[in-house]
């Protein structure tokens, strides 16, 4: 029996120790979830747990918005927004001493864990206020507490009507500047902006016996008709306006003075060249372009001229053709003609200028030039050179000339031409070209009277330069026995 015991016993002490373990262990766990329970119940950072009003309302009176907006803030476990939360926030009164309502948008989505209300009011005074902040899946909130007091009392209602900008001389059928500015007053004089009625205008005191044009009726706006378009046609001293619209007093104008306007300028009565056309090369545009002027009786230029004024060729000897543009309207009573041109050369031309309805006239004498001769380019060959015997002179003599772009000679051209063989057709490339190989031009020509080559062959040519002008290569040729 005594073998037995120790067994038992040892068997009750292991069961014993077991069941101690399990127990420790539970209680450990059961300590994990209350510590969780009182630390992150919601489940860790970022889950919705719980509200907070981070902007708390603030004092309004009766029916105004609640400023600043009112602030929602959904949290998480850590107190910090739950930015994954977007979902709808409502607020409510909760404490409601004067049984008054909340107005505005109650509900509103939460954006990032923040919802923002921004147009609350309620709409009886009262002290000690609060708010109510639900959600789904969190705990509310309530705000600290806040007052509504009594509304604002209304605005003074307008009673009559002033002049804030007063009508200013001005000459008759001129519009009246600055413009013409009427007000609605409350009995203290202070504008009223809330008014919007319409305003009438009219003469009062009329010493010229005037017409007023212009906007007469103008609705006002945040409290000010401003009639911008106001003339009067007659001229005369101690003009005043009168103001009115229903059920307001109206108001009368200080006098201002109407003046007579200028009197309009002279009319044109003649044309004139302002600017008179110059010596020009025949083909050319004369620079600097003609003008010509409508003038009045006392040579003035008139402004207001735009009529058309046609140039044409006067005095013409040589028989020259006038080009370009030759009817041109005037600006600010100028027509001004920036392509004339004459194509024959000569001197004692002139120009007329003529507009309907006024006199015309003449330009002074100008000389059209003949143009420079054209610039020799390049050498031809015009007189090529001929089958020859060995040694003999190469007749007729070969001529060449100078020319312009378009082929015509340049007699003009008296420079030196040198002439040499071109390609040598002897057998050994070793012919020799004799003669005056150097020649001044003549009238743009160049003859070579003495050449010879000393060698047989068939197909030489020469070549001819000169200093500036592109050179030339004549036309093949024999060396033979004829």
């Amino acid at each position: 029996m005594f073998a037995t015991l120790p067994a038992q016993a040892m068997k009750r002490l292991r069961i014993t120790s077991a069941w101690g373990l399990l127990a420790a262990m539970a209680g450990f766990v059961g300590a994990c979830r209350i510590d969780k329970l009182l630390h992150d119940p919601g489940g860790g950072p970022g889950t919705p747990l719980r509200m907070a009003f981070t902007r708390q309302p603030g004092d309004a009176p009766a029916g105004e918005p609640i400023t600043p907006a009112v602030r929602v803030t959904v949290q998480d476990s850590t107190g910090q927004p739950a930015t994954t939360f977007n979902g709808p926030v409502t607020v409510g009164l909760e404490a409601n001493p004067s049984d008054a309502a909340l107005l505005g948008t109650a509900q509103v989505n939460a954006v990032n864990g923040v919802a923002t209300f921004a147009d609350l009011s309620v709409d009886k005074a009262g002290s000690g206020y609060t708010l109510r902040a639900t959600t789904s899946g969190a705990t509310g909130a309530t705000s600290d507490p806040f007052d509504i007091t009594a509304p604002r009392p209304p605005p003074p209602a307008a009673t009559h009507l002033g002049f804030a900008q007063q009508p200013q001389p001005t000459q008759a059928g001129s519009a009246i500047t600055p413009a013409v500015k009427v007000a609605a007053l409350d009995d203290a004089g202070n504008l009223v902006p809330a008014f919007t009625g319409p305003v009438t205008i009219a003469l009062d005191a009329n010493p010229g016996g005037a017409g007023l044009a212009g906007r007469k009726i103008v609705d006002a706006v945040n409290g000010v008709a401003t009639f911008s378009d106001l003339s009067i046609d007659k001229a005369s001293n101690g003009y005043t306006l009168r103001a009115t619209t229903p059920g307001l007093t109206g108001a009368t104008s200080d006098p201002f003075d109407i003046t007579a306007p200028p009197p309009p300028p002279p009319p044109a009565t003649h044309l004139g060249f302002s600017v008179q056309p110059s010596n020009t090369e025949a083909g050319a545009t004369i620079t600097p372009a003609v003008a010509v002027s409508a003038l009045d009786a006392s040579g003035n230029t008139v402004t207001s001229f735009t009529g058309t004024i046609t140039v044409a060729i006067g005095a013409n000897q040589a028989g020259g053709t006038l080009a370009g543009t030759l009817s041109v309207p005037a600006v600010n009573g100028v027509a001004t003609f920036s392509n004339l041109s004459i194509n024959l050369a000569g001197n004692g031309y002139t120009l007329t200028a003529s507009a309907a309805g006024l006199a015309g006239a003449t330009s002074a004498v100008f000389n059209i030039t003949a143009p420079p001769p054209p610039q020799a380019t390049q050498l031809v060959f015009t007189v090529q050179p001929s089958k020859t015997p060995p040694g003999a002179t190469i007749t007729p003599a070969v001529e060449v000339t100078a020319v312009d772009d378009l082929g015509n000679r340049v007699t003009s051209f008296t420079g030196y031409v040198t002439i040499a063989l071109g390609h040598d057709a002897s057998l050994l490339g070793n012919a020799v070209l004799s003669g005056t190989k150097m020649v001044r031009a003549v009238n743009g020509v160049a003859r070579f009277s003495d050449l010879s080559i000393d060698q047989l062959g068939n197909g030489y040519t020469l070549q001819v330069t000169a200093s500036g002008l592109k050179s030339a290569e004549s036309s093949a040729f024999d060396i033979a026995l004829l």
